[in-house]
């Protein structure tokens, strides 16, 4: 995501924002109408230092429970990170092009 696309690409959702001496270290968007998360991301210098973590935590907080969100089939290391915090592989959907997985958390 580009940075002029962030407003577009998030209108109307709730922010959470992880930053440390003005530098931004990862971001997530929920929709909460739907309980969904849209938008995790880790700036790559920050992956494995509990970022996403604190990211997925405060997210699960903010929503009742099914929280739902989708995950690129290729992104491996994201599928295993969503794994290990308890989200359940639901349907995988796409395009065979872009496939993704919607995940579940309970």
């Amino acid at each position: 995501m580009a940075l002029d696309d962030f407003d577009k690409h998030t209108e109307g959702e709730y922010i959470f924002l992880v930053e440390e001496n003005n530098q931004i270290l990862g971001f997530a968007s929920l929709y909460l109408p739907d309980n969904f998360i849209h938008n995790l991301f880790v700036h790559p210098d920050f992956f494995g230092k509990g970022v996403g973590g604190l990211l997925l935590h405060a997210s699960i907080e903010k929503m009742k429970k099914p929280i739902r969100l989708k995950c690129v089939s290729e992104n491996h290391a994201a599928m295993k990170f969503y794994e290990s915090k308890g989200w359940k592989k639901v349907i995988e959907e796409g395009d065979p092009h872009e496939k993704y997985w919607v995940m579940e958390y309970n």
